[in-house]
C-alpha cells in the first residue's frame, strides 16, 4: 500500500483522515486543526497537508495503542509525520 492508496474523508473534528487495516493493526492517519499535522486547519484536501498525525492500534479485542512499537515516539500518537514517514510505514506492515 502506498500513501496515494488511502482514502480521505471528512472527519467529526473538522479535518480529514484515513484508516489502512493491516493483519495485526490498524493504522489512523489524520490532518486538520485539532490534530497534529501541517498545516492545522480544517476544510483541506488531503493533498494540502505535508504532515500528518498517526496512531497505530493492534486488532485485538482491547485496541491498544502499539504507535511506539512503529514510530519514534513515547505517545500514543506520532505527530507531524512526514507523507515519506507514512508511506515507509505502509510499506513496512504490508
Amino acid at each position: 500500500m502506498k500513501f496515494k492508496d488511502l482514502t480521505f474523508k471528512k472527519q467529526m473534528h473538522g479535518g480529514v483522515g484515513a484508516t489502512a487495516k493491516f493483519k495485526e493493526v490498524t493504522v489512523s492517519i489524520q490532518a486538520g486543526s485539532f490534530v497534529y499535522s501541517t498545516p492545522r486547519e480544517n476544510g483541506l484536501d488531503s493533498t494540502q497537508y505535508s504532515s500528518f498525525e498517526v496512531a497505530i492500534f493492534n486488532n485485538s479485542e482491547d485496541g491498544c495503542f502499539v504507535t511506539n512499537k512503529f514510530l519514534d515516539t513515547e505517545d500514543q500518537v506520532a505527530g507531524w509525520t512526514s507523507k515519506k514517514d507514512v508511506e515507509k510505514l505502509l510499506q513496512k506492515l504490508k
